[in-house]
């Protein structure tokens, strides 16, 4: 997994990430993200919903964000893409 050790470290930046952009006034990117989040079933089809939500936040709100949020989106992203497309 692309800059995560386990599904688990990644599953907690998730969290970590929404749980700070609700805290940082960024309710939108929070609620986008979770509901792509809740997505995740073990299938590709869930992956895909989920890499859909970040890329919403990302166009939608990234410029808006801290950089530490924009570079855990990123790494977030890259997981995600890699769980889709396996590469």
């Amino acid at each position: 997994m692309t800059g995560f050790r386990s599904s688990e470290e990644l599953f907690q930046a998730v969290r970590d990430l929404i749980a700070e952009l609700e805290a940082g006034g960024h309710p939108q990117a929070a609620a986008t993200l979770r509901d792509g989040f809740r997505c995740l079933n073990g299938l590709t089809d869930g992956w895909a919903l989920f890499l859909e939500s970040i890329e919403k936040v990302r166009a939608a709100e990234a410029k808006n964000l801290a950089q530490e949020h924009r570079k855990a989106l990123e790494a977030i992203r890259s997981a995600a893409h890699v769980a889709v497309y396996r590469r």
